[in-house]
C-alpha cells in the first residue's frame, strides 16, 4: 500500500498521491541531499539541461532555504530500498513586492518517468503553491512559476496540459577564452577592485538595486545572500570585480568556477554568475569594462571558456552588449507561468 506521512496541517488539501505501491511518500529530510542531488544530476544528463544543479556541497547548504522549509513545502516518493522516484518543492520569498510569485519543482528520476509520477508531481505543486500564494496581501497578484530548458518537449506539452504558458525566455551563453579579448576600460573616474569580505553588505545592496527594474526582481535577504552568493562552493571573490565611483559599487561582476561541475560536464569554464549596473552608471561602458576583466582572469585561470545566462527580452539590452564580446546561445530556459486567484 502506498503511504503518506505529512504532519503539517497546511497539506490537508493537497492532492493523494497515486496508488502505487513499490513508493512510500513524505516530504524531504535532511539526510535526502544526496539522493536529491543524484536525481537532479540524472534529468540533467537525461534531458540535456546543464547548470540544473551544482555540487552536492551546495545542495546541503542551501537545502533550509529561507523561501521552502523542506517538512511543509516538499513531498518525495521513495523505493523500499530508498531511491528517490519523484520530488515536489515549492519555494516563496517572504518578502512580497509588487507580486506574489511560487516558484515550484517537479521532477522525476528518468528510470521511473511513465509510470504516473510526472502528473502528480505537478498537481500536487500547484496546489500547494495555490495554498501559499493564500499568505500574500490581499489585492496583491499572485502568479506560480516554473522553469525548465526548452529540450523538454514532454514536460513542456505538460505544462501546457495544466494551463501553464510560456511568460520569459532565457539563454545560456558561453565565449572561447581563446579568442582575442578586447580591451574594455572603465569610464574615467570609476575604478576597479575585486572583492573583499567587507564589501558584502554594500554588494548586497547594490545587487538589489540594480536588479530592481528588471523583470520578476525577487529581493534578496542577508539571508538569501549568504546561502546563495558568499557560501557557494564555486564563489571566486579575488575573480569578482567590483567598478568603484569613489566609495560607490557602479557594478559588478560576481562569478564563479566549479571544478566539480567542470569535470562532470565536460569544460573548463567560469560562470559570469550576476553582472550588473546601477542606474546612474549605465550606457557608459560599465558592463563590458567588467565582463572583460572577468573573461581576462578566467583565461590566467587556464579556463577554456566563459558562460553566462541572459534574459532575452532584457531591457538594459544585455544580449546584444555578450553577443557583441563573442558569447554564442548554446540552449534556452523557459519561465513557465500561471496567473492564480
Amino acid at each position: 500500500m502506498t503511504t503518506l506521512t505529512l504532519d503539517t496541517p497546511t497539506l490537508g488539501a493537497l492532492p493523494t498521491p497515486p496508488a502505487l505501491p513499490e513508493y512510500t511518500w513524505r516530504p524531504l529530510w535532511r539526510e535526502d541531499v544526496p539522493p536529491v542531488f543524484e536525481t537532479y544530476l540524472a534529468v540533467s544528463r537525461a534531458d540535456d539541461w546543464p547548470g540544473l544543479v551544482s555540487t552536492l556541497a551546495d545542495s546541503e547548504t542551501q537545502f533550509e532555504d529561507p523561501w521552502s522549509d523542506p517538512a511543509a513545502n516538499s513531498l518525495a516518493a521513495f523505493t523500499s530500498d530508498g531511491r528517490l522516484a519523484a520530488l515536489a518543492r515549492t519555494f516563496m520569498n517572504p518578502q512580497f513586492e509588487g507580486e506574489a510569485r511560487c516558484y515550484f519543482d517537479a521532477e522525476v528520476h528518468p528510470a521511473h518517468r511513465g509510470r504516473g509520477l510526472e502528473d502528480f508531481v505537478l498537481e500536487w505543486a500547484e496546489a500547494q503553491g495555490r495554498q501559499r500564494l493564500q499568505a500574500a496581501p490581499p489585492g496583491l497578484a499572485c502568479r506560480l512559476l516554473h522553469g525548465t530548458v526548452d529540450s523538454r518537449t514532454d514536460h513542456l506539452a505538460r505544462l501546457e496540459r495544466y494551463g501553464f504558458a510560456p511568460v520569459r525566455y532565457f539563454y545560456r551563453m558561453r565565449r572561447d577564452l581563446h579568442e582575442p579579448i578586447p580591451e574594455r576600460p572603465l569610464p574615467t573616474g570609476l575604478t576597479m577592485r575585486t572583492f573583499t569580505p567587507d564589501m558584502s553588505p554594500r554588494l548586497l545592496d547594490a545587487f538589489n538595486e540594480a536588479f530592481r527594474d528588471h523583470w520578476n526582481f525577487e529581493l534578496a535577504s542577508e539571508a538569501d545572500w549568504e546561502i546563495f552568493f558568499i557560501k557557494r562552493t564555486s564563489f571566486r571573490p579575488e575573480q569578482s570585480f567590483l567598478a568603484m565611483d569613489g566609495d560607490e559599487i557602479a557594478g559588478f561582476s560576481f562569478n564563479t568556477v566549479s571544478p566539480e561541475e567542470n569535470e562532470r560536464d565536460g569544460f573548463q569554464e567560469g560562470e559570469v554568475a550576476e553582472l550588473a549596473v546601477r542606474r546612474p552608471w549605465r550606457k557608459r561602458g560599465v558592463a563590458s569594462a567588467l565582463l572583460c576583466e572577468t573573461m581576462r582572469a578566467f583565461k590566467a585561470e587556464g579556463l577554456d571558456h566563459a558562460r553566462l545566462s541572459v534574459d532575452a527580452e532584457n531591457p538594459t539590452g544585455a544580449l546584444g552588449l555578450y553577443e557583441g564580446l563573442g558569447f554564442k546561445k548554446v540552449n534556452r530556459f523557459i519561465m513557465f507561468g500561471k496567473t492564480v486567484g
